[in-house]
């Protein structure tokens, strides 16, 4: 299996890998360490971080990293075993809600429900709402 297909699930992108996240959100867990469990708790997590580099990132950090990046600020996220609704803000006062439905006929593992759910959303779902808010805006 080559690289471009394991980075897709039926056609849509999956979620990107722990080590591709932005040094922010690294900085962020490193920091969480420190605060649940001292030092020992930030050396234990960045050895651990160095071997789980390579897992695939938590659904709600790559949504909000891809939202980040798009300059959109997700206010809330629901997530249900099949499905997931992202609240975001694209201007002052301004927001928007997207959702994400695993369909009936596809049954996947729960990691591979993630990745379906992230790729239907930042594939399919944003690119259609696009295009409306930057008129709005």
């Amino acid at each position: 299996m080559s690289s471009n297909q394991e980075e897709m699930i039926l056609g849509l992108h999956r979620r990107p890998r722990i080590a591709d996240a932005s040094t922010s959100a690294i900085i962020g867990a490193i920091a969480l360490g420190l605060l649940t469990g001292g030092l020992g708790g930030a050396l234990i997590g960045g050895v651990a971080g160095g071997a789980l580099g390579s897992q695939r990132q938590p659904l709600e950090m790559a949504i909000r990293e891809h939202f980040k990046s798009l300059g959109l600020e997700v206010v809330f996220f629901y997530p249900a075993p099949r499905a997931l609704k992202v609240t975001f803000s694209y201007g002052a006062n301004a927001y928007w809600t997207l959702e994400s439905v695993v369909p009936d006929v596809l049954q996947l593992s729960p990691d591979d429900t993630a990745d379906w759910l992230y790729g239907n959303l930042v594939d399919m779902e944003l690119p259609k709402v696009l295009p409306l808010l930057r008129r709005a805006s």
